[in-house]
């Protein structure tokens, strides 16, 4: 509950103040006590701290705290290891970055803490991020992650089988009030057919690959692996 507390806290703050109203409601619950000591003391602490390491690293420090210390995989929930997430983020996008002008969309279907999505906003962090899942509070982990690195997306509360939305959360584009956290009811997604992308992924360097119709040193094209078209 503390845990599930501190992500509602976290979001309301970045949300501010438009969220105001639930963050009363939820600190209400940890002022007992004296000054310092109290439980939304605590919570300020755990929020200056989760700055303080996401500053430090670029890991997934909600993800790794979540699955170790709160559910040891409760429900059959296990995170995708970051590495594997790279991998794929590597396999599957773009290595030149295309700007804004060549925004796409990313989505995970079952988006846990946000990793895979950060993991492609490490290659294009222009583009929109899109996750959805059935527990509240791998919704706001994904929130927390993508808002801090104030990356544009949206963070759906629901089934991605059955199609239902309780909660969406808008992330990113920091608004008039300062919040980076956005409550909304659309996700606004491009109305055309999936794209088929030429990918070569990047050297161990991260440069980009050569364009696919240069001759190799042998003098034979270099034909470059293709992502699998979405159905």
């Amino acid at each position: 509950m503390a845990f599930e507390d501190f992500l509602h806290v976290t979001v309301c703050t970045l949300g501010r103040p438009l969220m105001e109203e639930e963050y009363l409601q939820t600190i209400a619950k940890h002022t007992a006590g004296a000054k310092g000591k109290r439980g939304c003391d605590v919570l300020a602490q755990m929020f200056a701290n989760l700055i303080a390491a996401m500053e430090s690293t670029r890991r997934d420090i909600l993800g790794d705290l979540f699955q170790g210390g709160i559910t040891y995989g409760e429900k059959g929930q296990f995170l995708t290891p970051e590495p594997i997430c790279e991998m794929m983020a590597r396999m599957n996008l773009l290595a030149e970055k295309t700007g804004l002008e060549g925004r796409r969309s990313v989505n995970d279907p079952c988006v846990g803490s946000g990793r895979m999505l950060l993991a492609a906003a490490d290659l294009q962090p222009n583009w929109h991020f899109v996750g959805q899942d059935v527990d509240l509070r791998c919704v706001r982990m994904t929130a927390i992650n993508l808002g801090l690195r104030n990356l544009y997306g949206h963070v759906v509360w629901g089934n991605s089988l059955s199609n239902t939305c309780d909660l969406i959360y808008e992330t990113g584009r920091i608004q008039l009030h300062g919040n980076v956290i956005r409550k909304t009811n659309r996700v606004p997604l491009p109305n055309r057919d999936p794209e088929e992308f030429a990918i070569t992924p990047p050297d161990e360097q991260g440069a980009a690959p050569a364009p696919a119709n240069q001759p190799s040193e042998s003098g034979n094209p270099i034909i470059p692996k293709k992502q699998l078209k979405l159905f």
